[in-house]
């Protein structure tokens, strides 16, 4: 792939700019838009031989800065062939030409006190477990810093002052994945004396671009407006800047070319005088279309904008199908994953035996640790660890403070026992519900065609691990003769909708039809827009219908759709209504149910007896998240976040007027856009006329709102996507679907008003691309906060992290109620049980009476004296809480093994109670899979009772032959000395 371009009257094709500068050997290159800067950095990633560096600037603070000045000095002072992408603002900032940082090796002696003096002198924050960039960990042996510009925080793991090893671990899961052998850690700049950026390359035979001058002069008068201080500064920075740079203006192709190279006959026909190559990422459909022609040249590549040579044009998907090839890096940040049953200190939990009592913490005795638990009177109670599976959090409504009985009364035994009973017939109704759906025959699709494998390499983005196992398990489901009914569950912008779009490909390939519901018009038009794009090169009719279309345009819809001409048909509620008839419908798919009234989803019940359902959601609500727990449908969800996702950033600010025009004059200033959701439609053209007064007249503003036609509504979220407007005020009713990659931050006035699902999904909105996106929540000082406020403006700030959606819809259950579970009477039995400690004998009942076998490792009673336990020293109490309630959950060697390899890592060389502990636990899995009921070690020994109808008879008498047991017939037990080894033995029955 390579294309000669000559630089003519300074106006060059923005698509040909790589290939005009990969010939070039140290350049910098200033962009007017950060859009032409990722655009141009990618494509040069793969043909430029040499450094290509963008500096971005995703967070905007002082240490990223600092960082960019470091990478820059070390390319420009070097030898290398490079390229730098700077925007205007990067390059009007003052620059420093010396550095500090430190080198670290492995095998080599350091001294730990002075690196974490300079990790505290240079900005860097301790936590126990590092959770974002800037942070570092000291456990032990083991220091873990998330050092900016990484992708991945490291881990150094100390013999004394000799490293040992270096490695990167992973933010979500903190489990070691690479060993490096050296790291540079970056720390402080000489900052005696500034200069500019004609300073730092001066004499080092650096050549400069200038992009398009006259809209940076527009870039720059924004600058200076957020910076007035710096004014003259500024202005004589860029005129420097002007003087010694190469300028470059952009053009693009008109819309009236594009339109015509979208008809494919008439690329045909001009390629019959010119050559033409296309670059596309569905090379294997296109040379399928245009094999006929040998003019047409057709490479695999995803490039971002076709141009135009004397003897050759070239084109790309942006071209031919109108859709924007996205690039992006890998990158894996974010907070790492909290678990929503996590204990904190005065949260109430309930113990199977005692009821709800407050968790006090972990308490260690003679060795031992114990969970400490108040009750009724200061009554308190030490469960020991290795009964950690009796307790669980008491998840309920909020306001409502639980019973608290006294140890020893026997009230809440007796309830429960009660409550018992109709737990039973609860499962039992389950039960005869997925025994009915089992039995359901549904249609088995065909396996993968050619054309599904060509649609879904088509892709532009790289699947995440969650997106592969949900598409996955609905392909499964769709081949098998059941039913599917399915939901997928996965956070805003985890890429649901690619996911169903393939079941929905599957579909039609078989030549059945497809229904598509969703709440909106607005969000039905997204769709129908994003569908048009990705199944253009396949022969598949699709159409929306809703209140958009006039009455003689839904009955045109209504008979092709009868006659089987339509394929997908995309619609609102106007779906279900009782004229619309299908030829063959083979899958319907509904986006967030939980918007559809009672009456649609009644509806919809008819629907599900016979056909494929998937159902796709962000936030389930409770029944649903229940439904699927409990095995009444499947559920994936799709926990992986994409890998160039940063997360949002939540701020709350007061409503006052300079702060509402620095938020947006701060993403303006970066090329960006914002949403603002003001909920008062009567006011909403005064909300667009106040915010017109206080910020500059370049700065276009556009309302919509659910009372506007909806043709008007769709073609102001088009023009808002074309970037024709940078502020979009707006109700609520953007909160499902809209994705536009441009609009990184949102501001949400009266956000009181709204439930904590819908700020979560309307924030959502913004940070789709991988930019830094900031979500600005507005409070009235005169408005004062209710509880149910203060308590939705702490779980906000616990859910910064993406993959928060399920947490959510935990914590968005305990704020408004538990949510509609399956009758009346089991809801109360829930509210006294807690959402926990329900489920869990729930399930427990389910499979006892299906006689499957419920885990027998809670059965084993051990008593031996070495129990272990985890000293506060090596792992602090609620990262050791965590850890024991994973222990409890183990119940295979391999997984403890895994477990334990984690906990070394982690934290370091364990100490021998760490080890008794998992010695304990191995004995106890070792139990469970010999049909041994329990050991008690004596004086003299283990007495070991065992399940004399399920114990291996053959491994017994080898044991009894070579004298490592005894068999006592008295007592019906076995006898081990402590001459030999318990674990050995147990693993030899």
């Amino acid at each position: 792939m390579n294309f000669e371009i000559n630089l003519t009257d300074e106006e060059i094709y923005r698509g040909a700019v790589p290939f005009y500068l990969k010939n070039e050997k140290r350049a910098i290159y200033i962009s007017s838009t950060i859009k032409n800067r990722d655009d141009f950095y990618f494509v040069l990633k793969d043909i430029f031989k040499g450094k290509v560096l963008k500096l971005d600037m995703k967070y905007n603070n002082k240490k990223e800065k600092e960082i960019n000045n470091q990478q820059l000095l070390k390319l420009i002072n070097s030898k290398k062939k490079f390229i730098v992408f700077l925007d205007i603002n990067q390059a009007l900032d003052s620059f420093y030409k010396n550095y500090r940082s430190l080198k670290l090796e492995i095998e080599k002696e350091y001294s730990l006190k002075k690196i974490l003096n300079l990790l505290e002198e240079n900005g860097y924050v301790k936590n126990y477990l590092i959770e974002k960039h800037g942070e570092y960990s000291l456990r032990g042996d083991i220091l873990d810093i998330f050092l900016f510009k990484e992708d991945n925080p490291i881990r150094i793991e100390f013999f004394g002052d000799n490293i040992e090893s270096i490695r990167y671990f992973d933010i979500n899961t903190q489990k070691s994945i690479k060993n490096i052998k050296k790291i540079e850690i970056f720390f402080d700049l000489d900052r005696e004396n500034e200069y500019g950026l004609l300073d730092l390359i001066d004499k080092k035979n650096v050549k400069l671009y200038l992009e398009n001058a006259d809209l940076i002069n527009y870039r720059v008068e924004e600058k200076i407006l957020l910076e007035r201080e710096n004014e003259d500064k500024i202005r004589e920075k860029l005129e420097e800047l002007y003087n010694n740079s190469d300028k470059i203006n952009l053009k693009s192709f008109k819309n009236s070319e594009i339109n015509q190279y979208k008809d494919y006959d008439k690329v045909m026909e001009i390629s019959k005088d010119k050559k033409v190559t296309i670059l596309t990422e569905e090379d294997k459909r296109l040379k399928e279309i245009f094999k006929k022609h040998k003019s047409i040249k057709i490479i695999e590549y995803p490039y971002f904008e076709g141009f135009e040579l004397e003897k050759e044009i070239i084109l790309t998907d942006r071209e031919l199908k109108g859709i924007k090839v996205r690039r992006v890096e890998k990158r894996k940040e974010g907070v790492r994953f909290t678990d929503i049953n996590q204990l904190k200190k005065d949260d109430y939990l309930i113990h199977s035996m005692y009821g709800v009592g407050i968790y006090l913490g972990i308490e260690s005795i003679n060795n031992k640790d114990y969970v400490k638990i108040k009750y009724a009177d200061e009554d308190k109670l030490y469960v020991p660890v290795e009964h950690i599976e009796r307790i669980e959090k008491f998840i309920t409504e909020p306001g409502k403070v639980p019973e608290i009985y006294k140890l020893g009364k026997k009230g809440f035994n007796k309830k429960r026992e009660k409550l018992k009973k109709e737990i039973i017939e609860f499962a039992k109704d389950l039960i005869t519900i997925q025994a009915k759906r089992e039995a359901s025959i549904g249609y088995s699709f065909s396996k993968d065609t050619i054309w599904q494998e060509e649609f879904e390499e088509a892709f532009p983005y790289v699947e995440t691990e969650g997106q592969l196992k949900a598409i996955e398990d609905i392909k499964a489901d769709m081949e098998s003769s059941k039913s599917m009914d399915r939901v997928v569950c996965g956070d805003v912008g985890y890429g649901k909708t690619e996911v169903a779009m393939r079941a929905i490909f599957k579909c039609v390939m078989d030549g059945k039809q497809v229904a598509m519901l969703a709440p909106t018009t607005v969000l039905v038009h997204q769709h129908y827009e994003r569908f048009k794009e990705r199944y253009k090169n396949f022969p598949v009719e699709i159409e929306m219908l809703s209140r958009l279309e006039k009455t003689k345009e839904q009955k045109e819809i209504l008979k092709k759709l009868k006659d089987g001409k339509i394929d997908i048909i995309i619609g609102t509620h106007r779906l279900i209504q009782n004229d619309v008839k299908f030829s063959d419908l083979g899958v319907l798919v509904i986006d967030e149910e939980q918007k559809f009234g009672v009456r649609v989803k009644e509806k919809l019940k008819k629907y599900k007896s016979n056909i494929d359902v998937l159902t796709l959601t962000a936030t389930p609500i409770p029944r649903t998240l229940n439904l699927s727990l409990m095995g009444i449908k499947d559920i994936s969800v799709i926990e992986t976040p994409p890998e160039n996702r940063i997360p949002i950033d939540t701020i709350f600010i007061d409503k006052k007027r300079d702060l509402i025009r620095d938020s947006v004059l701060k993403e303006i200033a970066r090329d960006g856009q914002v949403f603002y959701v003001y909920n008062r439609v009567k006011d909403m053209k005064e909300k667009v006329t106040e915010l017109e007064k206080i910020l500059p007249k370049y700065v276009k503003i556009d309302y919509i709102n659910g009372q506007m036609e909806p043709k008007d509504i769709r073609d102001k979220i088009e023009k808002f996507e074309n970037e024709e407007f940078n502020i979009l005020v707006t109700t609520t009713i953007i909160e499902n679907g809209i994705d536009i990659e441009n609009a990184n931050t949102i501001i949400i006035e009266n956000y009181d008003r709204l439930g904590l699902s819908q700020i979560y999904q309307l924030r959502g909105r913004v940070g789709r691309g991988s930019r830094k996106a900031f979500c600005y929540l507005l409070k009235d000082e005169n408005r004062k906060s209710t509880k149910k406020g203060e308590k939705k403006i702490l779980s906000l700030n616990e859910l910064e992290d993406f993959g928060s959606g399920l947490k959510l819809s935990m914590e968005d259950m305990k704020i408004r109620g538990s949510g509609e579970i399956i009758g009346e009477k089991q809801h109360g039995i829930m509210e006294f049980l807690g959402y926990d400690m329900y489920l869990k004998m729930l399930e427990y009942e389910m499979k006892r009476i299906k006689n499957e076998d419920i885990i027998p490792i809670e059965k084993v009673t051990l008593e031996i004296k070495e129990n272990g336990y985890i000293p506060e020293n090596y792992i602090k109490e609620e990262e050791k809480y965590r850890v024991y309630k994973r222990m409890i959950r183990v119940n295979s060697i391999k997984e403890l093994k895994e477990l334990k390899n984690e906990i070394i890592d982690r934290f370091g060389k364990m100490p021998i109670e760490v080890e008794n502990l998992f010695d304990y636990f191995e004995i106890k899995i070792l139990c469970a899979l010999k049909n041994i009921i329990s050991i008690k070690e004596l004086k003299n020994g283990f007495y070991l009772e065992v399940d004399k109808n399920k114990i291996d008879l053959d491994k017994l008498d080898v044991l009894l032959l070579d004298n490592k047991v005894k068999y006592l017939q008295k007592e019906e037990k076995l006898f081990l000395s402590k001459e030999n080894n318990l674990k050995e033995v147990l693993h030899q029955l």
